[in-house]
Order: C-alpha cells, then sequence, then structure tokens
C-alpha cells in the first residue's frame, strides 16, 4: 500500500526546507563571509549585534503587517523576495557604512520568514490534515544537511557559496511562499488592528506563556556563545565539535519527525512546554560538570527535548489559543522574545560571567530553564485547552 501525503504536505515541507536552507548558511557561516570582506572581529559583532535589534523590532512588525493586510502569503514572498536580493547585491558594497545598512536590513528577512512561516504551517496542517511536526522537521533537516555541505564546499571553493547559497534559497522561498498552502488570507471580516494585538500582548496567559516558552528556549543562549569555545578549551577538536553541533540537530530533527506529533497529544501544549524546560535544568545542570566523551554526547542528545519539544508545543499552543487573524502576530512575539530579546540578554550576561566562571556559566541557562519551568507550570494552572489567551 502506498502512502499518499495530505494536501499542501509537501509544499509546506519544502518551504520550511527552503528557509532553514537560507538559515543553515547564514548563521554558522555569514560571519566568515564578513571577514573575508575585510571587518574585524570587533566590528563583525557590532554588525551582529545591530542585526540582532533589527530582528526584534521585524520579528514583531512584519507578522503584525501580514495579519493587518490580512495576506501571509504576499508579506512572506515579499520579505524572501528582498532578502535575495540584498544577499545578491552585498559582493559589490565597498563602504563599511553602506555594508551596516545592508546587514540591519538583512537582519529583518529571517525575523520575518520564520513566524510567517510557522503561521502559515500551522495553518496548512490544520486545513490539510496532516501533522505539523514532520513537516516542520524538513526544516531541520535542511538547516542539519546544507550547514554540512557549505562547510564542505567553502574550504575548496571560497566564501562565495555560502552568499550565492543563501540567495538561492530564498529565491526557493519566493517561489513556495507566494502559493503557500496554508492560505494567502484568513477571511476575517474584522482584519486585527492594534487594540486587538495589544490586548492580546496584555493578556495574562499570553505574557505566561511568552514566559515559559520565552526563558526554556533562550536558555540555550550560553550554549550558542559559548558552546564550541568551552569544548574546544576542554579539548575537544575541531572536527568532533563540528559533528556535536550536528548531532543535537539531528535529535531534533528525529524527534520531529518520528515522536512530534505523539508528544505533543500525549503531553499537552503546555505539557510540551514544561518538559522541554525541566530538560534544560537537567542538560545545562550536567553542562556544569564539564563533561566529555560518551557523557557528552548523551547529554548533547537532550536537544532534542530542550528545543524540538518546546518549539512544538509553542506552536500548539498558538493554534489552540490564539485567534487565526491574530496568529502570525503571535508567532512574531514568538520568535521575537526567544530569538531577541531573551536571547540577546541571556547572551550579553554570559559574557561577563564566563570568563570568570568557565563551564559553570551554564548555571545561568539552568536558571532561565528552571525560570520557564516555573512559568510553565503556572501557564498550566491558568489555561486550559479550548480557552483563548484573553480571560
Amino acid at each position: 500500500m502506498t502512502h499518499r501525503l495530505a494536501p499542501g504536505q509537501a509544499r509546506t515541507a519544502l518551504t520550511y526546507a527552503a528557509i532553514f536552507a537560507a538559515l543553515g548558511v547564514h548563521l554558522p557561516f555569514w560571519t566568515l563571509w564578513l571577514k573575508e570582506w575585510g571587518l574585524g572581529d570587533g566590528a563583525i559583532g557590532t554588525f551582529t549585534a545591530a542585526g540582532m535589534i533589527v530582528r526584534v523590532i521585524a520579528g514583531l512588525a512584519l507578522p503584525a503587517l501580514a495579519d493587518r493586510i490580512d495576506n501571509r502569503r504576499l508579506v512572506l514572498g515579499s520579505v524572501a523576495g528582498f532578502g535575495a536580493f540584498a544577499f545578491a547585491v552585498h559582493h559589490l558594497i565597498s563602504d563599511q557604512w553602506v555594508l551596516l545598512i545592508a546587514t540591519m536590513a538583512t537582519g529583518a528577512v529571517f525575523a520575518g520568514l520564520i513566524p510567517l512561516g510557522d503561521a502559515l504551517g500551522s495553518a496548512a496542517a490544520r486545513a490539510g490534515g496532516f501533522s505539523y511536526a514532520p513537516a516542520r522537521a524538513m526544516g531541520s533537516l535542511a538547516f542539519l544537511v546544507t550547514s554540512l555541505a557549505v562547510g564542505w564546499l567553502i574550504p575548496r571553493e571560497g566564501i562565495w557559496v555560502a552568499q550565492a547559497w543563501i540567495v538561492v534559497s530564498l529565491g526557493a522561498t519566493l517561489w513556495l511562499g507566494l502559493t503557500h498552502p496554508g492560505g494567502g488570507k484568513v477571511r476575517s471580516t474584522t482584519p486585527p488592528d492594534m487594540r486587538d494585538l495589544a490586548r492580546m500582548l496584555s493578556a495574562r496567559r499570553f505574557l505566561v506563556f511568552i514566559g515559559a516558552i520565552g526563558f526554556a528556549q533562550s536558555s540555550h543562549a550560553v550554549y550558542y556563545a559559548y558552546g564550541s569555545l568551552h569544548w574546544q578549551a576542554l579539548g575537544v577538536g575541531e572536527a568532533e565539535i563540528g559533528q556535536l553541533w550536528s548531532f543535537g540537530v539531528a535529535m531534533e530533527t528525529l524527534l520531529m519527525l518520528v515522536a512530534g506529533t505523539w508528544l505533543v497529544t500525549r503531553f499537552g501544549a503546555v505539557g510540551a512546554i514544561a518538559l522541554s524546560a525541566a530538560a534544560g535544568v537537567i542538560r545545562w545542570g550536567l553542562m556544569m560538570t564539564d563533561p566529555t566523551g560518551a557523557v557528552l554526547w548523551a547529554v548533547q542528545a537532550l536537544h532534542a527535548l530542550t528545543f524540538a519539544a518546546g518549539h512544538l508545543g509553542g506552536i500548539a499552543f498558538i493554534a489552540a489559543a490564539v485567534p487565526e487573524r491574530l496568529a502570525a502576530s503571535a508567532q512574531g512575539m514568538f520568535s521575537s522574545a526567544i530569538g531577541g530579546i531573551l536571547v540577546a540578554l541571556g547572551m550579553q550576561a554570559a559574557a561577563w560571567l564566563y570568563p570568570l566562571a568557565g563551564g559553570m556559566t551554564y548555571g545561568l541557562a539552568a536558571v532561565m530553564s528552571a525560570v520557564g519551568l516555573v512559568f510553565a507550570l503556572w501557564l498550566g494552572r491558568i489555561w486550559q485547552p479550548g480557552q483563548g489567551v484573553e480571560g
């Protein structure tokens, strides 16, 4: 018997793959492109910080715009098209100030694509009757494969490969996004205005949700900022460091593919977030002991729970509790809280602590996970499936 894909399932998965094929190159390799251009380490840090500020703003504004005009496909396609053009002309830039402006502009690209893709992806899953988790897993798989592929190509062909790969991936996102099966319009008779958005952002249940998912997921800030550096200080080789990063993403992908739907069904949206936070307390607590060898690999496998379980729980909560016409705005707040403000604060705190505490800096991550767990337990007391965020 052949298994037939549900309507829209393949295109949703391909859209995620295109978005994360670009992100899987930009995140690990774009700083190398900036260095090849001629920036020093200090300037690269300044440019990265400036891009982070723009990502926070754009992560809120672009999804809210998509909800307001009631056309998420158009905004997704427009952002992807702008990104493809902006990255394509980077090699023409010769002035550092122009490069800074370009960096800030492209910082908005992924901040808009991810929440819009999630809003469309969850809508497509509901309309097509398929599970969200396996389709989203194709994004994680694309991130893993492209980062490995481009990491292999750059030493052989040059850093231009990273730029070209991002441009092609965003071009594919433009094409796929404009006809995304999640629909172009919610067909709401009353498009949301600023008052609707303000009510959602001030609702106690939504704020507690942001606290739960925000602290649980942003606990990864220490790992992102100092994971590789600390492993190197412990004597872990560069090849193994790369393998450890890939292994974590592989575990994340495997959970989404094999058990993501079951996990959300079994534990519920809030339970999945709480599980993520609890796993973070364990993972980061163990990382404080400076594990190496087989123990380190076992701890790294917990990435499946600390990241993927929390992400799936967050998506499920928004689908269940937030009105569809505000879904993209909620996704933007979700992504900005995780990918912007709290991560930036966590990285800054880690920058102060790491020179003094070394591996004990992971205690900060454990505390953030514990705070996320407290918020998740609180959310479980004030929200039940079937309820909205207001009330």
